[in-house]
């Protein structure tokens, strides 16, 4: 909630536009988060391809697989940039010299191209609104019209097993003895 904190302390912003500069930073934010995740686990990413209404969408890719995010309304609403995967195809078309400044592979169409869509609980500048509605990953249907698939986080995440515990021994230094009841750790 800091981008709300920020926006409404902000005097030179006009009440009305609160919740457009809001919406702003929100997209900025998470697209630095995105891009710094990116890097931290080795994929490509560029901030040139993807540009709507003079914002820039960081794509991220690797091998086959590219994502985006945008803010939606409503979850299961396409957002606005969900034209970007029919922008994509058109600029696939169009011959690109290679000129060492992007990643390698930014421009060719990707076989699975996903968007992390999210949106707060509200739609007005109410701190009580503002807050993370849902997030989740979804899949365009080829003719971008429709979501094929939506994903909430948490169903992701119970995709995948819990890694399981490793047993760790109690450690406890020889000098001093356990209390009652407590295990030394040597092996009991």
């Amino acid at each position: 909630m800091i981008a709300y904190a920020d926006v409404d302390a902000d005097q030179n912003v006009l009440p009305d536009q609160k919740i457009d500069l809001l919406l702003q930073r929100r997209h900025f934010q998470m697209e630095k988060l995105i891009v710094d995740l990116a890097i931290k686990h080795g994929l490509s990413h560029t901030m040139s391809l993807i540009v709507q209404n003079n914002r820039r969408h960081a794509y991220i890719r690797n091998g086959d697989v590219a994502m985006t995010q945008s803010y939606v309304q409503a979850i299961g609403m396409l957002p606005q940039p969900a034209k970007f995967r029919e922008r994509l195809a058109n600029s696939m078309e169009l011959p690109r010299l290679d000129l060492g400044d992007e990643p390698e592979g930014t421009f060719v169409m990707p076989t699975l191209y996903g968007l992390i869509a999210h949106n707060p609980i509200g739609r007005r500048f109410r701190l009580e609104e503002q807050k993370l509605g849902m997030i989740q990953f979804c899949l365009p249907a080829s003719d971008c019209k429709a979501w094929a698939a939506e994903f909430t986080v948490t169903e992701i995440l119970e995709a995948y097993p819990a890694a399981p515990k490793k047993d760790v021994p109690k450690r406890s230094m020889p000098w001093k003895k356990p209390k009652d009841g407590e295990a030394s750790g040597a092996g009991e």
